[in-house]
């Protein structure tokens, strides 16, 4: 399971439909599109700008693509960056536009913001990852955790590594009474260069007690 995060940097944001400019803005004084959220908003290099949302819940009750910004005051509309133009479809498949790249990096960037690097409040780490981190820090090695709000708990993004080409990444959800790994995550070493699946947490400790820092000279 990615994180909202993950979802929103790695994920189309391009639709196969073309969104034309139809409405006129007296405020702009300029025609601007229509959101399939529901919103009015302008285009820039042929991706709708970034925006919130008309509205967070559609007639039938369904909630629309939206992600809280950082400081829960708002929304932004997950359509935001969408190809509106047949200019900027052409360019999907093959690299972001600036625009997109834009919004990729200023929505990245809020939900970061709202990331905490420590347990919050009535959380802790789940008791096997504790573990592996005790183990990893007293080899030397760096630990690193993110928790970030999702549905009823939190979705705990967890870092361990050490120089010299060693990195492990893993998530969990973490919930009242649940704490169940999601994913397996990426990992890379000194003896497979290339991305592959994080081992499991037993895997991965053997890996630490062979290769403490200061061990290899």
């Amino acid at each position: 399971m990615t994180t909202m995060l993950e979802r929103l940097v790695t994920e189309a944001k391009h639709d196969p439909a073309i969104l034309l400019p139809n409405v006129w803005s007296d405020l702009l004084h300029c025609v601007q599109v229509q959101c399939p959220c529901g919103n009015v908003t302008g285009v820039r290099n042929g991706v709708l700008d970034t925006h919130e949302p008309k509205s967070t819940w559609d007639m039938s009750g369904q909630r629309r693509a939206v992600i809280a910004d950082a400081y829960d005051v708002g929304y932004i509309c997950r359509y935001s960056g969408r190809t509106a133009t047949l200019v900027a479809a052409l360019e999907r498949d093959s690299h972001l536009t600036e625009a997109e790249a834009y919004v990729a990096r200023t929505v990245g960037a809020r939900l970061v913001a709202g990331i905490t690097d420590t347990a919050p409040a009535g959380y802790a780490l789940p008791k096997p990852v504790a573990a592996l981190f005790a183990l990893a820090e007293s080899n030397g090695w760096a630990t690193a955790q993110a928790w970030a709000p999702r549905d009823d708990g939190f979705v705990l993004n967890l870092r361990v590594g050490r120089a010299g080409g060693w990195q492990y990444d893993l998530s969990y959800f973490v919930a009242p009474g649940v704490a169940r790994r999601t994913r397996s995550g990426l990992c890379h070493s000194p003896d497979h260069r290339g991305l592959r699946d994080t081992p499991s947490l037993k895997a991965l400790m053997t890996v630490i007690r062979a290769n403490p820092v200061g061990a290899d000279g």
